[in-house]
């Protein structure tokens, strides 16, 4: 009977923990559907929650002999289909896989090992474009997972059926902005190996000076084919010199001033290795994007200061924005767009709020005269004048928000897509700021040129919501949440080299000093990885040795 009685007990407990779980679980669902619905002060930004990691079982990896082996329906056509396109994998980047390619096409191996090369091959040059040669996240080498290998072997029998075998591996390569301009910048680089002189140290370079370094500043920007005027060594610094150095700086993201700063002279001693190195790892950023982007999406790229409204794979919008500052770099995420709101109110992160509330206890009127609301811990409204001063900067238990307004930094619109970071698209005051090349000024979130005409793409086709009456809304000064018909996905993104109009490439400023890792990264697994280190000999016996793990 007490066994009993200690069962219940025990299964008793075990039911109400789990309606507990499962209340707190959904009251904070309900806390997260309801931020900047009906809560002053709920605009905020830069307050990172816990992140709570589910347990999911690993994944198995593939073992790709096996699965190579599991490939059925190989012909001579496919086996030169197939080695045709190993022969681009340098152009993409990846390691060179020709050795490969030169052993599935020779007529004096056996046909099985032929086409067991080539199932091996496959998989790994597809794995490569389809997920990339090291993982995005902990930037380790990548290997593939069984459900990833099976899903490429099914694709490859499809390509069968359909009589073009190259086509599987045309399915992986990554349909991204920029890709293909990328890949033929891939090309010229490898075909043209750039070789330029470095600029030696020293102070900034600008109008009438002369010298050594001002002849390599001139030899650096004709290399880069910014300047092909006729000059001479000794030649001091002149207007078309100074032109150049502007076209540079445009060009890379800096600020345009037409002196060789010291920012400037990082990015053109860049060395050509280096260089590539950089190419290399931005076609790699791009293939870790997801193939689908959504019908309508919004892409950012930190880097570029630039926002693209994108429909039916056609790029309808850009728009100039600007990013965190290096203290409070934005970071890279995929979330959907849940909703917007006009006439946002503005919660201020405990970082913004600081300086705030220093200059308050210097001058209280400012509260009032800028509106802020300030409240404690239990979210009940306090005067300045109560405000406990000496608990500054230890355990300070106050939130201050401001409403809807012309000093409001929200600005008319905030873009909300719910995500671990706290980072939005919103309008802005600092509107002047937009003139500026480099923008880097913000707190991390994003703000936006002409977000109203922004606000009217996203809404656009939602009943009610024209530009009309998005202009009327925010003349007022309601908040007002719209909820959108169809979620819109918001990829924001850091690369540093980009496509631009005409056909060419733009090598960015890294400016949150992210490359390095990834391409130190890179490189290591490119050289582990490499087609040339991967042997390819026909053993006593006839077998091959071979290895892509």
């Amino acid at each position: 009977m007490t066994q009993h009685r200690s069962f219940t007990t025990i299964f008793v407990g075990v039911i109400v923990g789990i309606l507990l779980v499962l209340s707190s679980a959904w009251s904070g669902a309900m806390a997260a559907a309801m931020q900047d619905v009906v809560v002053p002060g709920s605009d905020t930004a830069g307050e990172t929650p816990v992140e709570v990691v589910p347990l999911t079982p690993a994944r198995p990896l593939a073992d790709l002999d096996l699965w190579a082996s599991r490939i059925n329906g190989w012909t001579e056509a496919h086996r030169e289909a197939i080695s045709v396109r190993l022969f681009d994998a340098s152009s993409h980047g990846l390691p060179d896989l020709d050795p490969f390619a030169r052993a599935i096409l020779d007529p004096a191996r056996p046909e099985s090992e032929r086409n067991h090369l080539a199932g091996l091959a496959y998989l790994r040059f597809a794995g490569w474009l389809e997920y990339g040669l090291i993982d995005a996240e902990t930037h380790a080498p990548r290997r593939l997972f069984d459900s990833e290998a099976a899903l490429l072997v099914r694709r490859l029998g499809w390509a069968f059926e359909a009589g073009d075998a190259a086509q599987a591996l045309d399915d992986s390569v990554p349909q991204v902005r920029d890709y293909d301009a990328l890949r033929l910048e891939m090309m010229r680089v490898l075909a043209v190996t750039p070789i330029w002189a470095g600029i030696e140290s020293g102070p900034s370079l600008s109008l009438g000076d002369s010298g050594p370094r001002v002849d390599q500043l001139r030899t650096r920007l004709t290399s880069e084919g910014l300047l092909d005027t006729v000059w001479r060594d000794g030649d001091p610094f002149d207007l078309r010199l100074e032109t150049a150095v502007r076209r540079y700086q445009g060009r890379a993201n800096l600020a345009p001033s037409g002196r060789l700063d010291q920012a400037t002279l990082r990015q053109l001693n860049l060395p050509p290795n280096r260089r590539i190195g950089q190419l290399m790892a931005n076609l790699e950023q791009r293939r870790w994007r997801t193939r689908e982007l959504g019908r309508r999406h919004i892409w950012v790229n930190l880097a570029d200061f630039r926002l693209e409204a994108w429909e039916n794979g056609e790029l309808v919008r850009e728009h100039e924005v600007m990013v965190g500052r290096q203290a409070s770099s934005t970071p890279e995420f995929s979330e959907d767009m849940q909703y917007i709101v006009l006439n946002p109110w503005w919660g201020l992160p405990a970082g913004s709020a600081r300086p705030r509330f220093q200059s308050f206890r210097r001058n209280p009127g400012l509260v009032r005269q800028h509106g802020f609301r300030i409240y404690n811990r239990a979210g009940e409204p306090v005067s300045v004048y109560e405000i406990d001063w000496s608990r500054w900067g230890n355990d300070w238990p106050y939130r201050m928000s401001q409403p809807p307004g012309p000093t409001n930094p929200m600005g008319e619109v905030k873009f909300i897509f719910p995500n671990r970071h706290n980072v939005y698209i919103h309008d802005t005051t600092e509107r002047d700021q937009f003139v500026r090349t480099r923008r880097d000024f913000s707190a991390g979130c994003i703000r936006v040129r002409d977000p109203l005409a922004l606000a009217s793409w996203v809404l656009a086709g939602q009943a009610g919501w024209d530009r009309d009456r998005i202009d009327a809304v925010t003349a007022g000064s309601s908040p007002t949440v719209v909820w959108l018909d169809e979620r819109i996905p918001v990829h924001i993104a850091y690369w540093t080299v980009v496509g631009d109009a005409e056909g060419r490439v733009r090598y960015l400023n890294d400016l949150y000093r992210r490359d390095g890792s990834v391409i130190d990264a890179y490189l290591a697994a490119y050289e582990s990885g490499s087609g040339l280190a991967l042997p390819v000999s026909r053993g006593s016996a006839g077998a091959v040795a071979a290895s892509f793990d």
